[in-house]
C-alpha cells in the first residue's frame, strides 16, 4: 500500500510562507494498492494536485478510475472535488462514497449550482460520476487489493466517518476530525485503529487549547468554541491505546506555522518516549510518500 498527503490542513486553506514546509490544502489523501488501484481519502483542495499529477497517466486519457471516500460534507473536505480535473474527462470512472449525510448527491449538486459555479450539474462534468451512501452498503467496500471498512465518530453537534484501508495484512486507518468527548478516547476510533500501521489522525487543538475550551476559532477571541475536534495529546493517547506504529498529526490549524507543529510533535515524541513506548510519530506534510 502506497500513500502521498496532497492536503493537511483544517477549516481553510493557508497561503502563510512559514507554514508551507508542513504544506496549506484543505485535506486529502492518496492511497494506492500495488496494482495501483486508487483510493482518495476527502476531497479538499489537495485534490486539485492530485488531479493535476493524475493526468499523464490514465485519467489524462480516460481510462481511469477512482473512489473517493469523504469524512463528512463539511466545506473544506468537499471543495476541491468541482476543481479535480479527471473527472472532467470522458470515459474516467468516479466513485465517491460518504456516509452520516443524508442526501449526498444532493449536497455534492449544491456546490455545482449556478449562484456559486459555472459547472451547474455533476452531469456536465464528463467522467462518470456516482455517488453512493455508506449505509446501503453490506461488509467492506474493495476497490482492487484494498478493502475499506469504516465507523461513525462523534463530531461535535455532527458525526463523521473514520476509514479503515487493508492489504495484505497492513492497515491504514484515517480519523479526519473526532471529538473525543468528556475526557475519554472515544472506543469507536479505538476499535478502528487496533494494529494500525499507519494512524492518521486529527490534531487541530493542542492540549492548552482543548484544556481552555477549543477557544481558537477562527473569528477570533470572540468566536463561539470549537466543536468536534481533537488534540495532540489525544491523538498521541489513541495511537498508544490502539497499538499503532506510526501516527501522523493531521488537519492542522491555519493559524499554527511550521515552527509551532514541529514543537507541538517533538514534545509528544518526548511523552512517548517517556512512557517507553515504540510508537512513531510526525505531522503530516503535503508530499510526503509512505509505503506500508
Amino acid at each position: 500500500m502506497r500513500v502521498r498527503f496532497w492536503g493537511v490542513r483544517g477549516a481553510l486553506a493557508t497561503t502563510e510562507p512559514g507554514a508551507q514546509g508542513v504544506g496549506g490544502n484543505t485535506p486529502c489523501v492518496e492511497v494506492r494498492d500495488e496494482r495501483d488501484a486508487l483510493v482518495v481519502l476527502d476531497a479538499g483542495i489537495g485534490l486539485y494536485w492530485l488531479g493535476r499529477s493524475l493526468l499523464a497517466g490514465p485519467h489524462g486519457r480516460g481510462k481511469g478510475e477512482v473512489t473517493v471516500l469523504l469524512s463528512h460534507t463539511h466545506w473544506d473536505h468537499i471543495q476541491g472535488f468541482p476543481f479535480f480535473v479527471p473527472a472532467y474527462i470522458a470515459g474516467n470512472q468516479v466513485s465517491i462514497w460518504g456516509g452520516v449525510t443524508p442526501h449526498l448527491e444532493d449536497i455534492l449538486e449544491g456546490q455545482l449550482n449556478p449562484i456559486y459555479s459555472p459547472i451547474v450539474s455533476l452531469a456536465n462534468m464528463g467522467a462518470t460520476i456516482r455517488v453512493k451512501q455508506l449505509e446501503t452498503q453490506e461488509g467492506a467496500i474493495a476497490v482492487g487489493d484494498l478493502r475499506i471498512s469504516h465507523a461513525r465518530l462523534h463530531n461535535g453537534s455532527h458525526d463523521c466517518v473514520g476509514y479503515r484501508i487493508e492489504e495484505g495484512g497492513r492497515a491504514l486507518c484515517y480519523v479526519a476530525e473526532v471529538q473525543h468527548a468528556g475526557g475519554a478516547l472515544d472506543p469507536a476510533v479505538v476499535e478502528l485503529a487496533r494494529g494500525a500501521d499507519i494512524l492518521i489522525h486529527e490534531a487541530y487543538f493542542t492540549d492548552e487549547e482543548l484544556a481552555q475550551g477549543g477557544r481558537v476559532g477562527l473569528a477570533g477571541p470572540a468566536s463561539p468554541r470549537s466543536q468536534g475536534h481533537s488534540s495532540y495529546g489525544q491523538a498521541t493517547d489513541l495511537a498508544l491505546a490502539a497499538g499503532a506504529r506510526r501516527l501522523y498529526y493531521f488537519y492542522h490549524h491555519p493559524d499554527r506555522d511550521d515552527a509551532a507543529i514541529e514543537a507541538l510533535v517533538a514534545a509528544q515524541r518526548d511523552r512517548v518516549a517517556a512512557r517507553g513506548a515504540a510508537l512513531e510519530v510526525d505531522a503530516a506534510r503535503e508530499g510526503t510518500e509512505l509505503r506500508i
